[in-house]
């Protein structure tokens, strides 16, 4: 799902799900109820005649089938059309607020909102198209139901000069025929509906059928307390890996080992894999060629529960949960303490700033963390990764929004924890990677 617009997604899991009610609540008992009331017509007229119940068969099919399959088989795209634009819609409006600031930073206002404007235009031009339809469909409708009266009536009139049929005959199925095509007009009205209905569900059901790129490892690894005190974490180690997105080769032939107890410093230019590295390390991605280990297994054997427990991951970008700053950080150790949350906040330099906020930790960040600095967020990110408590830490540009200072407080912090641990920083400034016990230099997949 990486890359894929959250609007049309938020589209697809509101207003999309919402419109399958239609399907589920007015569309199966209107079929059977249409369904059950035209059989004891077509039963009840033809005692009279069997032509009348002919013609009433004939009526009914029309209305309640052939119009309605030929009305969804032209609306079918259109109505895809629709319910995809409206994705668009959405995600366009959530992108334009979450950049507001850059909106009005140069000017484009106006732009943006002429765009917007664009966008609602087309929608309405596409809703407009689907309401001639809907129109055309009900005059068609209207005219077999017209023609079809007729039609019994003159029938009727004829079973009579013919000695077929008596008076009562004649009123009784004229009427019974006008009268009956209620439960069959409702079934082509259905139509209408059915046409973004069923987009609907095609886009529901295709969200559904995603299958992961990465299969997890379903179990744990059940150890018991003095095992896991005598177990000592063995490190990581890249052998031989190619990895590519799509046809971009990203890693070749690639090998590296990571050793437990010392910071493993990684350096290289943008693009040059670094990142990819750690997103293999916790396998959200899966090798083309050779194989990574952590803890002397590889990462497609190990549950991926234990994979997770045994790595902290920090990313270039912290997302912080619209929650106050205290669970924001223990997301990291789902019940830690407020002793130990700020112990980790301190770790990342981050506790002072913490008890300058009128609430504390119990400060509320906003929606994605608006509410702070870029620094902040991301130094939240590394108390969380203290905080975990697990043998390995990934640290992906983790010092690239601080100041000298904070990133050597947390350095320190790093290097200190480090005897314990295994650390794999990577980074692009020359200042971070002094830390490090030894440093790797990649470029273009390879590395020295």
């Amino acid at each position: 799902m990486e890359g894929r617009d959250k609007g049309n997604l938020i589209s697809i899991i509101t207003t999309d799900i919402e419109l399958l009610e239609v399907f589920y609540a007015h569309t199966i008992s209107p079929i059977a109820i249409a369904t059950l009331t035209s059989i004891i017509m077509v039963i009840f007229i033809g005692r009279y005649h069997w032509l009348a119940g002919v013609i009433a068969l004939v009526a009914y099919l029309i209305v309640g089938v052939v119009i309605p399959m030929w009305n969804g088989k032209r609306g079918s795209q259109k109505g895809m059309e629709f319910r995809t634009n409206f994705g668009e819609l959405n995600s366009f409006v959530l992108d334009s607020l979450r950049g507001l600031d850059e909106t009005i930073q140069y000017g484009q206002g106006e732009k943006r909102k002429e765009q917007m404007s664009e966008h609602s235009k087309n929608l309405a031009g596409m809703q407009e198209s689907l309401s001639k339809m809907e129109g055309s469909q009900r005059s068609f409708t209207n005219m077999v139901i017209l023609l079809a009266s007729f039609g019994m009536l003159a029938l009727t009139i004829w079973l009579y000069d013919k000695g077929a049929m008596g008076f009562e005959g004649i009123l009784t199925c004229t009427i019974a025929m006008m009268g009956s095509f209620g439960p069959v007009v409702a079934l082509s009205s259905l139509s209408n509906n059915l046409n973004q209905t069923l987009a609907s569900g095609e886009r529901v059901l295709s969200l559904l059928e995603e299958t992961p790129l990465v299969e997890e490892i379903p179990g744990d690894v059940e150890t018991s307390g003095a095992e896991s005190m005598e177990h000592e974490f063995t490190g990581a180690e890249a052998e031989h890996v190619t990895f590519a997105y799509d046809n971009e080769v990203i890693l070749d032939n690639y090998s590296l080992k990571l050793q437990p107890g010392k910071i493993t410093g990684i350096h290289g230019a943008s693009g040059s894999g670094k990142s990819t590295l750690l997103k293999l390390l916790m396998r959200f991605w899966d090798v083309q060629d050779g194989s990574v280990s952590v803890d002397g297994t590889d990462v497609r054997k190990i549950p991926t529960k234990h994979l997770r427990d045994m790595e902290s991951y920090v990313t270039q970008e912290t997302h912080l949960f619209h929650d106050s700053i205290a669970n924001n950080i223990a997301i990291a150790k789902p019940g830690a303490s407020r002793e130990e949350i700020m112990e980790a906040a301190k770790k990342a330099s981050i506790h002072d700033f913490i008890m300058t906020l009128p609430k504390g930790y119990d400060t509320e960040v906003g929606e994605l963390g608006d509410t702070l600095s870029g620094g902040e967020k991301q130094r939240i990110g590394i108390a969380r990764a203290f905080l975990h408590e697990c043998p390995l830490i990934l640290l992906d540009e983790p010092t690239s929004n601080l100041d000298s200072l904070n990133e050597g407080i947390i350095l320190k912090s790093l290097k200190e924890s480090a005897k314990k641990k295994t650390v794999v920083l990577v980074s692009h400034r020359v200042s971070t990677m002094n830390v490090a016990d030894v440093v790797y230099e990649m470029e273009n997949g390879r590395i020295s």
